[in-house]
């Protein structure tokens, strides 16, 4: 049976779409047979903590069994101080999935397996651009998620990665409300505290609108808490786990970010019928054309966003248009059937593995 080793850092407590990813394709490669196991270390390269890693790794295992996320039976989850020859298994794949894990990854033994690093952003937000970067030319395979990430690697390594696309599960994201039976004036948004997620332009564009169309219906979701000074006419959730229904709810989905490595939220959205308007970054390209998947705007234009919205809210049929070629696209070229084909196909074969 052949092994792989994902190497993660910390114990993810939280939903996030890069770990998500990840969790995704150990699951489905266990279903496949393969002996899969999930590490996740403690202690990374290059970053330095307050807390000591003992400490850190009692609090963690406390937390362990809270989990967001449904494993199959047949993956193995591991937590570890830090990644070593001794606490990461003999195998046939070992795959790093954060750039100061890319580093742990380089200095192990050969018989942990086939080493390669996925790059799932471009990962320079904590600082040690310098360091990001050297990683990219590492001894590793190096695969990313997004075509922009595969120029901006090349450019700056010369290296030539291997594009394997994200992927929607279409069994839990899909149309149940048809889409020209929704609300045209309800839009939906993800809110984050974090300040490259842009939601302060999106909540200020949403404003605009609601000036306009008093009836306006908004929801944000998130994994953290109500900020207290949104409006009471917004509605919140918090770590809602009814996705794909709060998407099928609303008629158009916002995303203001500055910076993505490969959207989930937009992409599972227009799964699910929406209208989708989204900034004009990489981290949304793969599956968002401009006037023809989605509505793109400059990142920070809250002007832009404003009038776009308004202009689905005021034409139903550039919406349904616009929501129906997006689903289209989302649902027969980003299946997890062909991404775990392509990964695998790049694992064991072609001399690999």
């Amino acid at each position: 049976m052949k092994k792989i080793n994902f190497i993660l850092p910390g114990l993810s407590t939280k939903p996030g779409g890069g770990t998500k990813i990840m969790y995704e394709y150990a699951n489905r490669f266990a279903l496949k047979g393969y002996d899969v196991t999930l590490i996740h270390s403690i202690k990374r390269p290059f970053k330095k903590a307050r807390t000591p890693v003992w400490l850190r790794h009692i609090l963690l295992l406390l937390k362990k069994k809270q989990t967001w996320f449904r494993f199959s039976p047949k993956v193995n989850i591991k937590l570890v101080k830090e990644i070593t020859d001794r606490t990461v298994p003999d195998g046939d794949i070992v795959i790093s999935t954060w750039w100061q894990m890319a580093y742990a990854v380089d200095r192990l033994s050969d018989k942990k397996g086939k080493k390669f690093n996925l790059i799932q952003d471009y990962e320079i937000w904590t600082g040690q651009e310098e360091r990001v970067h050297e990683s990219y030319a590492l001894q590793l395979q190096t695969i990313v998620i997004a075509k922009y990430l595969e120029k901006l690697v090349h450019q700056i390594s010369g290296v030539t990665p291997i594009h394997i696309p994200n992927a929607i599960d279409i069994d839990i994201f899909n149309v149940k409300v048809p889409i020209d039976q929704r609300n045209p004036y309800s839009v939906i948004m993800l809110y984050s505290e974090e300040a490259r997620k842009g939601s302060q332009d999106g909540i200020d564009a949403l404003m605009k609108v609601k000036e306009k169309f008093p009836q306006l219906d908004v929801t944000l979701f998130s994994t953290f808490k109500r900020p207290s000074l949104l409006p009471t006419w917004i509605t919140f959730k918090q770590r809602p786990s009814n996705l794909s229904e709060l998407y099928n709810q609303h008629a158009i989905f916002l995303s203001p970010s500055l910076g993505e490595g490969w959207a989930l939220p937009p992409a599972e959205a227009m799964a699910c019928g929406c209208a989708v308007v989204c900034t004009d970054i990489g981290g949304h390209h793969d599956y968002a054309i401009g006037n023809e998947t989605a509505f793109l705007v400059e990142p920070r234009n809250i002007s832009q966003m404003t009038n776009s919205i308004l202009r689905l809210i005021e034409d139903q049929e550039i919406r349904k248009k616009l929501a129906t070629k997006a689903h289209d696209n989302i649902t027969s070229l980003f299946s997890w059937e062909a991404s775990v084909r392509k990964m695998e196909e790049v694992f064991f074969t072609n001399g690999n593995g």
